[in-house]
């Protein structure tokens, strides 16, 4: 074999060697060293040897973009057209409440928790003397006539026993001659406070009394045996501690002069001073309405007298209780009683 012939046989074989190590070159990259590169597919390493082959390709240095999800472009237009809808239905509803609650407060009253927690301003009464207040007493003075345990205590009787000496059986006159005996009223009424001259010295009689507090005296019903009354009176919106709310301090002030009412009434003099007052609250006494409180004489013993009682609303619901005892001086005799019996008339 000549040295051309075998030249021949080597220069295949030594280019097949340089082929693949420019391909275990190009598997690594460029700038960093040591990173295998995806290898070449099998076209490449079939092809011909080049000198496009022995440099790597463009390709080769990007990152694959097959294994991102294609996003369809009708998804986020449904997302959003959803949002939408949802933010509509959202903003209809809360309109809708916001306009049934605004027209409910025109027709329907307002619960009495609503009131406290959110009362509504109150205002202001009007001028003593004016107008107006004359017209404000004679509405409330009105309505308080018409009140159902007003008409229930003027027309409670009881039968009255017929007029007995000493000695004789003091059966009535009605099982004895088979005819009805007379009917009396059970409740003699009062007006305290009505015929005294108004004065800054009151506090009852003056101060308290007026448009927005005291708009007319109370109405007081007394047993003939002066044990028991019954008094209702208007509370107007200037009596209260929290908005809404009569104070706690006036409610002891009304039942002291309640309570105190019934004991002077069973004291020899007619006159006596508070000696302890008690009181349990059950519940808010809500102003501009009309009270009811029902006292009663529970014990009597020389100067001193027990007294107990309660404020209800019109609706029989205990408000507040109380206990009291009054004490007469023991000067009393040498006092005089006179304006005290007249306010107690």
């Amino acid at each position: 074999m000549s040295a051309r012939q075998a030249l021949g046989v080597l220069q295949p074989r030594t280019a097949i060697v340089r082929r693949s190590a420019l391909l275990a070159a190009a598997r690594f990259h460029p700038r960093r060293l040591g990173s295998p590169l995806p290898a070449p597919p099998a076209a490449a390493a079939a092809a011909p040897f080049s000198t496009a082959a022995s440099k790597p390709s463009h390709a080769a240095d990007s990152t694959p973009t097959q294994s991102r999800p294609r996003v369809d472009p009708q998804q986020p237009q449904e997302a959003k057209q959803s949002r939408r809808g949802l933010i509509l239905l959202s903003s209809a509803l809360l309109s809708t409440g916001l306009l049934a609650g605004i027209g409910l407060t025109f027709f329907v009253p307002r619960p009495r928790i609503v009131s406290l927690v959110f009362p509504l301003p109150t205002n202001h009464p009007p001028p003593r003397e004016s107008p107006e207040h004359r017209a404000h007493t004679k509405e409330i003075e009105r309505d308080l006539m018409q009140l159902e345990v007003v008409k229930q205590l003027q027309a409670e009787t009881v039968p009255a026993p017929a007029p007995t000496s000493s000695g004789e059986d003091q059966t009535p006159t009605a099982t004895k001659e088979g005819t009805p005996a007379p009917l009396v009223k059970k409740y003699t009424v009062s007006r305290p406070y009505a015929a005294t001259p108004p004065g800054p010295h009151s506090l009852s009689a003056y101060t308290l009394r007026g448009p927005g507090k005291f708009a007319v005296p109370p109405l007081v019903f007394t047993t003939q045996d002066k044990r028991e009354s019954v008094l209702i009176l208007h509370v107007g919106d200037g009596l209260c501690g929290h908005e809404g709310v009569v104070h706690g301090g006036l409610l002891a002030t009304v039942l002291d002069e309640a309570l105190g009412r019934t004991a002077l009434l069973n004291l020899p003099t007619n006159i006596g001073v508070t000696a302890t007052l008690s009181l349990k609250y059950k519940k808010p006494t809500f102003a501009n309405q009309f009270l009811v409180i029902r006292t009663e004489l529970t014990e009597q013993r020389g100067r001193k007298a027990w007294v107990r009682g309660k404020v209800e609303d019109l609706d029989g619901q205990t408000l507040v209780e109380a206990e009291a005892l009054f004490v007469e001086p023991r000067m009393a005799q040498f006092l005089s009683s006179s304006s005290v019996r007249e306010a107690l008339k």
